[in-house]
């Protein structure tokens, strides 16, 4: 399909235009939708473009991963991979055949450990690392990405002590006499300034891989958080033509200075790569227990999490960025990093009113109070359904039934009139956004569990899961006139997949793959 002209017959076409969600055809000229509706209306609108006929396919506008870390999920490819495994036995087998290829003093590096799904039932210490690599620095980054993992020689490296204390919005734990344990919170930043940084070599290799498979899942554009550095990478292979996928960059709060000595502004870029909201850190996340809540852990009432940035750097940070032009996006998971997210924003507004397109990232938990709040400040709940299969027990644990009423309460926020934006937060979860459609479909996990779905009434629609995907990303991201529905005149980016997913069971989703992946007319996996 590299004709400037084609059209796609017989298929189950999803718009995404609110008075026409549903059509059977879409005709795409020159890189854009020329045509939707039935078969014979597109045969009459686009005469003589070549014919697609696709029976029995969901047909969707390009799919959008809202919310990952796009580089390091093509580098976590390449890490020591500790995702699934059962117990500390397990994981330190894996670390010791990594350590045996390694050379002396290099680092080793690892993600995706999940202490409470280990028989053990106890978190990891450097004890358990250090006899099977006394000479080489090890860090292991839990699957939520907010703790770490570490033997003696990094804390060594990075010169973390027995004296030492954990700088604002990080903890070091200790055990029952004061020692350190080598389990670290939000560290990650912290423990990279002792390691070696990656060569522009190695990160284009993880953008290129990253991009194949984010090609593979039918995701054609993807709102990613990273430094400068990345963004630059990706820059790079834009400007070679080799970058299809539509990024909208999300900075950190420590790329400010240099943004501006770069005089980035808000949405500039191309149309591949453009520059997106600030990302800020309220608190930490569930499984490290360092999500910030308004009430203690139900099975820890001595812990109730720990902010990342304080309320007054928020409401700082939120400042800099409406000064700037720029909308922010605020990681928070428990109900008072919410809330202090919530603050921060408001408190702007006042100084700096507009139109901004904020985003509260994750809102797994929210207070009831704050649930107007949202709808009143205009702000997109960017969300992973994805999580709810993975996290449901551990948050029935943490949280207790009560709160379990306020948690990834999607169809909540819908009803009351809050927009959602899905993602999958990668490297944490896998990129197949099939899995959140489903997830957000049954809140089951893919083998059916809990039976009948964790709180089911917060099941949705296909079609608000496949609004999820697609729309308001682009409303975010500043694209709506161009993205997110298959309309006339948008941007021909589209998703097939194999089979119709009204016509399968959701129990069987996550077993349908993508087809093909078009973007700007072109296609770019499969056909």
């Amino acid at each position: 399909m590299s004709s400037s002209a084609f059209a796609i017959y017989s298929a189950n076409v999803f718009t995404g235009i609110p008075h026409m969600p549903w059509v059977q055809a879409v005709g795409v000229k020159d890189g854009r939708i020329a045509a939707v509706g039935s078969n014979e209306q597109v045969k009459s609108l686009l005469p003589g473009a070549k014919a697609v006929e696709l029976p029995g396919r969901l047909v969707t506008p390009g799919l959008v991963d809202a919310h990952c870390h796009f580089i390091n999920y093509g580098q976590s490819r390449l890490m020591v991979d500790l995702t699934g495994l059962d117990s500390i036995g397990a994981c330190r087998e894996r670390i010791k055949a990594a350590v045996s290829k390694a050379s002396p003093g290099e680092w080793v590096i690892g993600r995706g450990w999940n202490h409470h799904h280990w028989f053990e039932d106890r978190e990891p210490t450097r004890h358990d690392l250090d006899d099977i690599s006394p000479d080489n620095p090890l860090l292991m980054t839990r699957v939520c990405g907010h703790s770490e993992w570490v033997n003696s020689k990094a804390l060594d490296a990075v010169g973390i002590t027995e004296e030492s204390k954990a700088p604002s919005g990080l903890r070091f734990e200790r055990d029952d006499k004061g020692a350190l344990t080598g389990l670290l919170h939000e560290a990650r930043d912290l423990m990279e300034t002792a390691m070696p940084a990656s060569t522009p070599a190695q990160v284009e290799a993880a953008a290129r891989a990253a991009q194949q498979e984010y090609l593979k899942c039918g995701i054609t554009g993807l709102h990613s958080c990273e430094s400068l550095a990345e963004w630059k990478i990706l820059g790079k292979l834009d400007a070679a033509g080799e970058l299809y996928l539509r990024v909208h960059h999300l900075m950190q709060a420590h790329d400010l200075e240099q943004a501006d000595e770069l005089s980035l502004k808000w949405l500039a870029g191309t149309p591949h790569l453009w520059n997106g909201h600030l990302k800020l850190f309220a608190d930490g996340s569930l499984g490290a227990g360092t999500a910030l809540l308004h009430d203690p852990y139900t099975d820890e009432p001595d812990n109730s999490g720990m902010h990342c940035l304080s309320p007054d750097e928020l409401k700082h940070y939120v400042c800099q960025a409406y000064k700037r032009g720029f909308s922010v996006a605020i990681h928070a998971i428990g109900d008072k990093a919410a809330t202090h997210a919530l603050d921060a924003i408001a408190h702007g507004r006042a100084q700096y009113p507009g139109l901004w397109r904020d985003q509260v990232e994750h809102i797994q938990l929210f207070a009831q109070p704050d649930l107007d709040r949202y709808l009143d400040l205009g702000i997109t709940g960017s969300v992973q359904p994805v999580f709810v299969p993975s996290d449901w027990q551990l948050a029935q644990r943490r949280w207790g039934q009560e709160r379990c009423t306020r948690a990834y309460a999607w169809k909540t926020l819908l009803d009351k009139g809050v927009p959602l934006q899905f993602g999958t937060d990668a490297p944490i979860e896998p990129i197949n956004p099939i899995l959140g459609l489903q997830a957000a479909a049954l809140r089951k996990t893919t083998a059916g569990q809990p039976q009948g779905g964790w709180t089911p009434g917060q099941c949705l629609t296909l079609e608000q899961c496949l609004t999820g995907y697609t729309r308001q990303a682009a409303w975010t991201a500043g694209k709506e006139d161009r993205l997110g529905m298959l309309k006339p005149g948008f941007l021909a980016d589209i998703t097939v997949f194999e089979r119709d997913l009204t016509t399968v069971p959701a129990e069987e989703w996550h077993r349908i793959s993508v087809e093909m992946t078009i973007i700007d007319g072109n296609i770019v996996y499969g056909g």
